[in-house]
């Protein structure tokens, strides 16, 4: 097997150096190239050459600097189509693979019985900027993103329940990848709506039971800078989630969880009909409409149009 790694890199020359050393200790006959598509502005591209040439890894790389810049998921759509293996595995330029992370979901992978199986995972480890693991975050990371127990395989739909796939560090089949990896209102949600189509599309997924990546916690998020995240994008997804009678009951919970947010967001953006339709929904339960964020919602979209309309042009 030979695996394309895919590196969508913005900045942080110094944390692209980790993650390069990072897959430097991976078994080198897995990797059939590395591909970094830098978004970042042209004052890094040194710096990165720089970094690249010092990793011991450049007879693999192919560096692809973007002017203008792609923008986060379209460079992570761009580096899938670029990708000539048949299966890929995505590191942010500031997350690392822990030791033998390859090798485990290669493994793992050319072992596989289930046909239906055309994603593999494992565990997460948290660490700070500096590059800290915080081992009582990660461990609680775990609980709540139901990454504990045994080995398993299950269909999507089950591991989107509990947002059990993380960003970056899985290994998938590419020929999946480019079936599910875009849509057109994907916005800088573009992982959870991918891990929805995966799980509408019928596919499953695979649990190991092994930490396979250090997930860096960033102050400054590449994907939430700016308008923030796009909330409500994430709750067309997650409504859009296929599952059995069973998984009903938590999908609802997890949409009302974020109805509020979303109604408001489709509300700044203009979108006022589906900030009714998100508002008189039931994903937002009675108390949410008392409290004093649904008096909000109930008040902006009650405005006559003329004063919605100025009050859109003037919100920042």
């Amino acid at each position: 097997m030979l695996i394309s790694v895919l590196i969508p890199a913005y900045a942080r020359p110094e944390q692209l150096g980790e993650a390069l050393a990072s897959i430097a200790q991976q078994d080198r006959a897995l990797i059939g190239e590395i591909i970094i598509g830098d978004d970042s502005p042209r004052e890094y591209w040194e710096r990165n050459r720089a970094v690249i040439a010092a990793s011991g890894l450049a007879d693999l790389i192919d560096y692809v600097p973007s002017d203008p810049p792609k923008g986060t998921y379209p460079n992570q759509c761009f580096l899938g189509m670029r990708a000539r293996f048949g299966h890929l595995l995505y590191l942010h330029n500031d997350d690392t693979l822990c030791p033998d992370a390859l090798r485990v979901l290669a493994d793992a992978s050319m072992s596989e019985t289930d046909d239906s199986v055309k994603l593999w995972f494992g565990r997460n480890l948290i660490m700070d900027e500096d590059g800290r693991v915080d081992l009582v975050r990660s461990a609680e990371n775990d609980r709540v993103y139901g990454k504990t127990g045994s080995a398993r395989a299950q269909p999507m739909w089950q591991w989107c329940l509990t947002q059990s796939v993380p960003p970056d560090a899985f290994l998938i089949e590419r020929d999946t990848y480019l079936q599910y990896m875009q849509g057109p209102r994907d916005g800088n949600v573009g992982d959870w709506a991918m891990h929805v189509r995966l799980a509408n599309g019928g596919v499953s997924a695979r649990y190991i039971d092994r930490e396979v990546s250090a997930y860096r916690v960033q102050a400054d998020s590449v994907t939430n800078a700016g308008r923030g995240m796009d909330v409500h994008l994430y709750y067309e997804f997650t409504k859009q989630l296929r599952v059995p009678p069973e998984g009903i009951a938590l999908r609802q919970k997890r949409a009302s969880r974020i109805a509020p947010v979303a109604t408001m967001r489709y509300a700044r953006d203009g979108e006022r009909l589906r900030a009714w339709k998100c508002f008189v929904s039931p994903d937002w339960n009675w108390r949410q409409r008392l409290s004093g964020r649904g008096m909000m919602a109930l008040v902006a979209l009650s405005m006559p149009r003329p004063l919605w309309t100025w009050a859109l042009r003037n919100r920042d």
